[in-house]
């Protein structure tokens, strides 16, 4: 699969992005038949397009020479898509799938808006640059019910009465951990709560209360008790104790290792004799870095409060136990340029999407011509009952099966359509039944309205439509290459050794050198030329020398063996090619170059060139099978509409 996605990268190489904008507006020549391959037409807006991709920034490509041996090229790929199709690879199951794989992922840029994204992207960021620390009340909203907006509306109003805060979200929030923190959140940024909540914080001044804001969990009063600059990302290591039954105890004991810390004691000694953090004890108590609201608020804000690294905290209380904690690194929040692909990998994630996708609906409404039956639709969301909240509603055919709910641009949706999107699409739920079909009726209108959005992508995004091209192509250029040619060159290996025997003078090895090439101090060196002197072979080899010399470091000594050709080796190619011993300073050190034997030029075996004869073996037979596809399908070319390409290439 890897060399397949790098084989169809390389086709597409080149590839000049168009705005959409710009592609809806080009001006074609699409009725213009360059040629044809087997009676289907390649058009000169295809050949133009792929051309001047492919030479983006190559301007002195555009002479007459150059178009028609790139037009031959293009030709041949086209007999061979050609082939491809007629042995039916473009119907198997296995092309299908990883096609509409790739085409599902061309498609994305093309549904989705890029203008509501960068503001995203940039709200996430600026709001990255703060942390807000906030309280909230929380009534339960599972159903839209109007009882739960007037409850939040009820809290509010005491609110502006004076009513304390932390004691109403006692009284009557539904978080469960407002028990522990009085509905206090501690400080958080950017994604670490659901969108609609993070912006009514964000939104809010210090010390003010925002207006009910709905989130997937109920409605909330959020209450901002602070704002600060961001204090990025911190690393810290820790000794823990764990809270047991007699705190007293626990917490004397965290103060006299405190205070051996203090005295001079080895901050990793101490880890490993009291901290009861088994995930840290034995790489000295460090944790990983993390940003505000990663941590209990209390072992964040102490971790936070450090500013030079090796600064120690006072014991401090959490959840968790007593912790001494120790300040690692602290980094600054990232720049916007390192942060961007991240932020918009995470807004696709997120909540933010579907703003994304309601300002998406919306324009695709208003470009293709979008209309709905308004009276239609309210019967359509009569037709169901209580079954569907169980997820068994079943539809009974009628005489409103064909009513029509809505328009988009020639396609009509009738109301038997969203009745089976029903049945398919239904689940369990806890709401109510109005509301719930309602989601439905809204769910299947998107996806009738982006569903023919895909089907007219080609239609309305030429660059979509000749990238949809290339990619189909170079699949199916790709299998039948494997098929035919690559694969064909490795597998048939009598003919391999009978190409190969054809034409062996081909694949010669020039002169090359049987030498041993040392690096060291001059002592060592000299050493090692006495034992060559002396022809004390035991002692030359590579374990006895790196056991005398590299016992300490494996820089010591460096050596290397081997027969070399010339200009494979710098050093080598330095010292006089004669068997003998020579000594050079080459890149700053010393060398020995012991030349054992001069070998002269001589063919290769056939499994020394292997890949190179493979290569070239699969180059004949591409072109032999090439003068065969020639034969089989007819290629008619038009003359005068090859002109009128040359003269526009060439402008």
């Amino acid at each position: 699969m890897l060399r397949k996605l790098l084989f169809i990268f390389l086709l597409l190489a080149g590839c000049k992005s168009t705005s959409v904008i710009d592609s809806v507006n080009q001006k074609t020549d699409h009725q213009q038949i360059l040629f044809t391959v087997n009676g289907e037409g390649v058009t000169a807006e295809e050949f133009k397009y792929v051309y001047s991709k492919n030479n983006i920034n190559n301007d002195s490509a555009f002479t007459k020479t150059d178009i028609k041996e790139y037009l031959d090229l293009y030709v041949n790929f086209k007999l061979k898509i050609q082939e491809a199709e007629s042995r039916g690879m473009d119907k198997s199951k296995a092309f299908v799938d990883e096609f509409n794989g790739y085409r599902e992922q061309l498609k994305k840029p093309y549904l989705t808006e890029n203008k509501v994204t960068e503001r995203l992207v940039s709200e996430a960021y600026d709001r990255f640059k703060y942390e807000v620390r906030a309280s909230h009340i929380l009534i339960n909203a599972k159903e839209d019910t109007l009882d739960a907006y007037k409850k939040i509306r009820e809290i509010k109003n005491q609110l502006d009465q004076g009513a304390s805060f932390e004691n109403l979200a006692k009284q009557y929030s539904q978080d469960p951990s407002v028990k522990v923190n009085g509905g206090d959140l501690g400080y958080f940024t950017s994604f670490q709560m659901v969108y609609p909540f993070e912006s009514a914080a964000y939104q809010t001044k210090v010390g003010e209360v925002s207006a009910p804001t709905r989130t997937q969990f109920g409605y909330h009063l959020v209450k901002v008790k602070d704002r600060r600059p961001a204090n990025g990302k911190v690393q810290v290591a820790h000794i823990m104790l764990r809270a047991k039954s007699d705190t007293t105890a626990v917490r004397n004991k965290i103060f006299e290792i405190y205070d051996q810390v203090k005295g001079g004691v080895e901050w990793a000694e101490l880890v490993k004799l009291y901290s009861e953090d088994v995930n840290s004890r034995n790489t000295n108590g460090v944790l990983r870095a993390f940003s505000v609201g990663q941590m209990p608020l209390e072992f964040q804000e102490a971790s936070f409060t450090l500013v030079e690294p090796g600064e120690i905290s006072d014991p401090v209380k959490t959840q968790y136990g007593w912790h001494i904690i120790k300040l690692i690194n602290r980094e600054p929040i990232e720049s916007f340029e390192q942060m961007e692909a991240s932020i918009k990998s995470r807004i696709s994630r997120d909540s933010r999407a579907q703003l994304n996708e309601i300002a998406l609906i919306k324009r695709l409404k208003k470009e293709n011509g979008f209309i709905e039956n308004a009276e239609n639709r309210k019967i359509a969301l009569s037709i169901t009952d209580s079954t569907l909240l169980q997820g068994n509603w079943k539809y009974i055919s009628s005489a409103q099966n064909d009513l029509e709910l809505f328009k988009i641009a020639d396609k009509t949706h009738l109301l038997n359509e969203f009745a089976t999107y029903i049945e398919e699409n239904q689940k369990p739920v806890k709401d109510e039944l109005n509301h719930y079909t309602n989601v439905l009726y809204n769910d299947f209108q998107k996806s009738k309205i982006i569903a023919y959005e895909e089907d007219h992508l080609a239609d309305k995004y030429f660059d979509y439509k000749m990238i949809v091209k290339e990619y189909r192509e170079g699949i199916l250029l790709f299998n039948l290459m494997e098929e035919e040619v690559w694969n064909r060159a490795v597998e048939d290996t009598v003919g391999l050794e009978a190409f190969y025997e054809s034409r062996k003078d081909n694949y010669k090895w020039g002169e090359r050198a049987k030498a041993s090439i040392y690096s060291a101090s001059d002592k060592i060196l000299l050493e090692i030329s006495n034992a060559i002197e002396t022809e004390d072979s035991l002692y030359l080899t590579k374990q006895s020398l790196y056991k005398k010399y590299n016992s300490g470091s494996n820089l010591i000594l460096q050596s290397e063996s081997g027969i070399f050709e010339s200009g494979v080796k710098e050093v080598l190619d330095l010292a006089e090619w004669n068997v003998g011993v020579q000594k050079l300073e080459f890149g700053g050190k010393s060398h020995l170059v012991w030349i054992k034997e001069i070998l002269p030029p001589q063919i290769k075996t056939l499994q020394e060139t292997k890949g190179a004869v493979i290569s070239d073996y699969q180059e004949v037979l591409e072109k032999n099978w090439l003068v065969k596809l020639k034969e089989k399908y007819s290629v008619s070319m038009n003359n005068e509409v090859l002109n009128n390409v040359y003269e526009s290439l060439q402008k």
